[in-house]
């Protein structure tokens, strides 16, 4: 096997890479011809199922691969048994009106021909053939009659890119907890008894990666813009998840800190710091209620609460000359109401209002400066942590924090604005990798050492089901997965091995680099 602990130990090491490069050039060299059986197809075509059901795609625009216009209506009628994938989906297709019927889903286009669904006349209900990459030079496929199925690509309309799409699917949940089994790379790790020690040093190197590709991103955000509004606009994508990222986006370019500090009088009391805030974020999101008939229903402190709201808005609103957004702008669909675009939005505006005069940026480099996280103390580390995420838990609001939706009924003990999962995506996907271009671009070493560290030590997110697939196909039970995965560096790597090969239906296992480093001689 390939000796982990000869390639680099910096921090955020390019070893992962490195390995990648010389397994796939070992694999060329030795004109591999076998394909590994039965290599990950449980979660490919389930997940572009998963797509499609949950509709993860930008909807406005849709064409099929020929140029109709198409609207989805519903997208049908999950199908457990033999034949197309969903029964009952309703669309309005250019030309030919209002179409039910079934849909048919597969990973490439080719994959109908490969299937010979041409020659079952079962699949001649299909109506719509949706696939995620069309392999057949943008031709669409033939049902047993020899008539043309309307064919989608929806790798042009996916809402987010698709890994970050994959982070937030839980497949089980749609397709009823199928069975996942250990893959090739469980049984050679058996086979020859390869330690977890070493399968955590792989994971390791692709933890790194995975912060370097998100920090490539960012430097091109760097390119014409200063860090505070990158982490910023960084942040309010990150708030968006996986169906509100565009809006949010739109709205952190029409409503920066800047604009909000304009508006803030030097010595404002810091309640009305958010009030503010909340009315030019609010408002400029289209989220406000908009008419009497909507605010005539609320109680006493609802009313009293938007009054203070509209009538600050009132007096912003002629000043900026951009044209809001508006509530069709937003999704509330799959979304539990404490994570509704209205709570996320105050809770911006709150931390955006406490952090003005210096930015929130500026504050959370001040303390990566000033306290030193590398020294092994458990209760320091810990305290450091709490420090930096301080802004985000404990955010709170005299009206939101208990109110789910506008004049929706108060609850009994205060919600958090950000809870402590969707705060811990944000510090591992925005905050390290944006400070890691800070960190490089300003040859900060100590910043550098400080932010991995960190990485290295902070607790992993709550399972997905990306992370428990490939802790069973790696691992074999959850139980040595768990052992194994005990920092987010390693979870991340789990995402990137999955990204690179296990999601890629082109590369079989043994062209995997975790496979083929295995068997490195």
């Amino acid at each position: 096997m390939l000796d982990i602990e000869s390639f680099s130990t910096e921090n955020f090491s390019t070893a992962y890479r490195n390995i990648v490069a010389m397994c796939s050039a070992a694999a060329r060299h030795e004109n591999i011809s076998f394909i590994l059986e039965g290599t990950e197809k449980l979660i490919k075509e389930e997940l572009v199922r998963c797509i499609w059901f949950g509709q993860h795609i930008e909807k406005e625009n849709l064409r099929t691969d020929d140029g109709l216009r198409l609207e989805i209506l519903s997208p049908g009628w999950w199908n457990n048994e033999e034949g197309p994938d969903f029964k009952h989906a309703e669309f309005f297709l250019e030309g030919k009106g209002l179409i039910r019927g079934s849909v048919e889903i597969h990973v490439f286009a080719s994959d109908w021909i490969h299937h010979k669904h041409e020659n079952q006349k079962t699949y001649d209900a299909v109506c719509l053939h949706v696939v995620m990459w069309n392999d057949l030079k943008g031709r669409c496929v033939k049902n047993f009659s020899g008539k043309v199925i309307p064919q989608i690509t929806l790798s042009l309309y996916l809402e987010a890119e698709l890994d970050e799409i994959i982070e937030t699917i839980d497949v089980g949940s749609y397709i009823g907890n199928k069975q996942v089994i250990p893959g090739y790379c469980n049984l050679e790790m058996r086979k020859q008894k390869i330690t977890q020690q070493w399968i955590g040093g792989f994971l390791d190197y692709a933890g790194d990666e995975r912060i370097l590709q998100k920090a490539k991103k960012y430097e091109k955000w760097i390119e014409n813009k200063p860090f505070e509004r990158v982490l910023y606009e960084a942040i309010m994508e990150s708030l968006g998840y996986k169906n509100n990222k565009k809006p949010f986006l739109m709205l952190a370019s029409l409503v920066t800190a800047e604009t909000i500090q304009s508006f803030v009088p030097e010595y404002t009391p810091a309640q009305e710091k958010k009030i503010i805030a909340q009315s030019l974020l609010l408002g400029m999101a289209g989220l406000l209620p908009m008419n009497e008939e909507e605010t005539k229903r609320f109680d006493d402190e609802t009313i009293q609460y938007f009054d203070r709201i509209f009538s600050t808005w009132q007096g912003i609103k002629t000043k900026i000359p951009q044209t809001p957004l508006t509530r069709e702008n937003w999704s509330y669909t799959g979304i539990r109401p404490a994570n509704f675009p209205d709570r996320r939005i105050v809770a911006i505006a709150n931390i955006l209002s406490e952090h003005l005069d210096n930015g929130l940026f500026r504050y959370i480099l001040r303390i990566f400066q000033k306290r030193d996280a590398t020294k092994k103390n458990t209760r320091r580390f810990k305290s450091f942590v709490n420090e930096l995420l301080s802004p985000f838990l404990e955010t709170h609001d005299a009206y939101w924090s208990y109110r789910y939706t506008p004049g929706g009924k108060k609850l009994n003990k205060p919600q958090k604005l950000l809870g402590k999962e969707r705060t811990s995506n944000i510090f591992v996907n925005v905050i390290i990798p944006v400070m890691f271009v800070y960190a490089r671009k300003h040859n900060d070493k100590a910043l550098e050492e400080r932010l991995h560290y960190i990485y290295r030590n902070y607790t992993p997110h709550p399972s997905t089901s990306v992370t428990k697939f490939m802790g069973t196909r790696i691992f074999g039970t959850s139980m040595v997965s768990n052992k194994v995965i005990h920092s987010a560096r390693r979870q991340q790597g789990l995402y990137q091995l999955f990204k690179d090969f296990c999601e890629n239906d082109t590369i079989s296992c043994n062209k995997c680099a975790l496979y083929a480093a295995m068997n490195k001689e």
